[in-house]
């Protein structure tokens, strides 16, 4: 499996929609790396749905600090109409020491899902480093609490700041 530790650009973040859609405009300060067993998330590559099931490898920048990590969908149900922007698929906060295990699994993992009919969905790996512990109040993690997260709200309430990386990857329901 390759390592690959990429910053994402503003300016395609900006060209897909993904600022403002996701967060605000930011440079990015770091670098992450995110892998699934068939290969790296970067500049909005193209992943199934079935290589994505399970929860990638994340690699942080730094061991030295604490961390939070999302991943989310602001297609849902679909891009032409995402009225439950965003899809909450994972959400780890007070990561620590480089490992995503060290952390608090505010929502577990759920691989992307996206409807048949509904095209192309941007799947969003966003991480914040933290300057103290944070707390959230716990979340409904079933189907329907998943949705309508947003993580410029979340960010803001717990006083995340700008992020300091994202990255993205598309996957489509196989049946398109």
């Amino acid at each position: 499996m390759r390592r690959l530790c990429l910053r994402m650009s503003s300016s395609l973040l900006q060209e897909k929609g993904i600022i403002p859609d996701v967060v605000d405009a930011f440079e990015a300060s770091s670098s992450l790396s995110v892998e699934y067993p068939v290969g790296g998330v970067r500049d909005g590559n193209e992943l199934t749905p079935d290589n994505t099931k399970e929860a990638p490898k994340v690699v942080l920048p730094d061991k030295d600090s604490l961390y939070t990590l999302a991943f989310v969908d602001p297609d849902a149900p679909s891009n032409a109409d995402p009225k439950f922007r965003s899809w909450r698929h994972w959400l780890v906060c007070n990561i620590k020491d480089g490992d995503i295990a060290t952390g608090d699994v505010s929502t577990p993992y759920i691989g992307p899902g996206p409807p048949a009919g509904s095209g192309f969905h941007r799947y969003c790996f966003v991480l914040y480093k933290q300057k103290a512990p944070i707390r959230p109040e716990p979340f409904n993690n079933e189907r329907e609490g998943r949705r309508s997260f947003s993580i410029k709200s979340f960010a803001a309430q717990h006083d995340l700041g700008h992020p300091l990386v994202l990255h993205f990857f598309l996957a489509k329901n196989a049946e398109q």
